[in-house]
């Protein structure tokens, strides 16, 4: 595919329409901070290229991108006139990136689990957690929505209503122990159509307290051991997203957490199957989606 400029639909809150078939994305609140955004996404546009906004159509042939090239974001880019580049099918995007593809690679956290009932769910909770807390996450979240944070073995009233809810649609939640991140890192890559995996250079985020993203720069302390740790982590996701039929970007989030006076490391956080804000920073030095 030849490299020209391109048209880009930046809908940041793909995860909407990957859990609501129906849902617009990207929202009028995501809209309307787009230009908050814009300045820190500047590194993953390509040199002349734009970004389209609600109504924006396009003067001349374009390729068309997008953060997550959700059914939405390709029919906008078709509207504005741009050519979407080949792209998963919606099916593989919702599999990738609900919380149970990653969970079935393999749980990190001590006690962790996907559960699809309350009875699971209960089980859970009523285990052991280094903080006597634990995170609920809904199958599809983004900077940092879509958690509850619980106590061991109790769910208050408004908790249990905020788990029917998650419940009631058959999607499951992701359980594990809530536990103190001291810092937060991502390995991020890109899988040709043909199966080719390019690896990054780890990076270190910097989140709020509810884990919304805050910035992103090379990471320069990593341990040599959770350096290998999280590459190991980033290619067994790139083996899981090839045979799930997933190619494109990706990326790996990691943390480090802290246990009394133990520090331990989690190289597979969460698993997003799609650009992210720190994503061109990891790719600086060997980008291969525009190429």
């Amino acid at each position: 595919m030849p490299r020209g400029p391109s048209a880009w639909v930046l809908n940041l809150d793909a995860e909407h329409e990957l859990r609501t078939s129906d849902a617009h994305t990207p929202s009028a609140r995501t809209m309307q901070r787009m230009p908050d955004w814009l300045h820190a996404l500047t590194p993953l546009l390509g040199p002349g290229d734009v970004v389209l906004g609600e109504d924006d159509t396009l003067t001349e042939p374009r390729w068309g991108r997008a953060w997550c090239p959700t059914a939405w974001a390709l029919r906008r880019l078709v509207k504005a006139g741009a050519t979407p580049v080949v792209a998963p099918d919606m099916t593989v995007l919702r599999r990738v990136n609900h919380r149970r593809f990653n969970a079935e690679i393999g749980q990190i956290l001590p006690g962790a689990r996907f559960v699809t009932t309350i009875a699971e769910l209960a089980a859970v909770i009523a285990g052991e957690s280094p903080s006597g807390q634990w995170l609920l996450k809904r199958p599809f979240g983004f900077a940092g929505r879509g958690r509850r944070r619980v106590a061991h073995g109790l769910l208050d009233p408004s908790a249990a209503t905020w788990v029917d809810a998650s419940l009631r649609a058959g999607d499951g939640l992701q359980v594990e122990p809530w536990v103190e991140r001291t810092a937060d890192y991502a390995l991020h890559g890109f899988l040709s159509q043909s199966g080719v995996l390019t690896v990054g250079e780890a990076t270190r985020q910097t989140c709020d307290d509810a884990g919304a993203w805050q910035g992103t720069a090379l990471a320069a302390d990593l341990e040599p051991r959770e350096a290998e740790s999280l590459l190991a982590a980033t290619r067994r996701a790139a083996e899981a997203l090839r045979g799930a039929g997933y190619f494109g970007p990706f990326g790996v989030d990691a943390y480090r957490w802290r246990a009394g006076a133990t520090i331990h490391f989690n190289s597979r956080g969460e698993i997003n199957a799609r650009y992210s804000m720190g994503w061109a920073t990891g790719m600086q030095r060997c980008r291969v989606d525009l190429a």
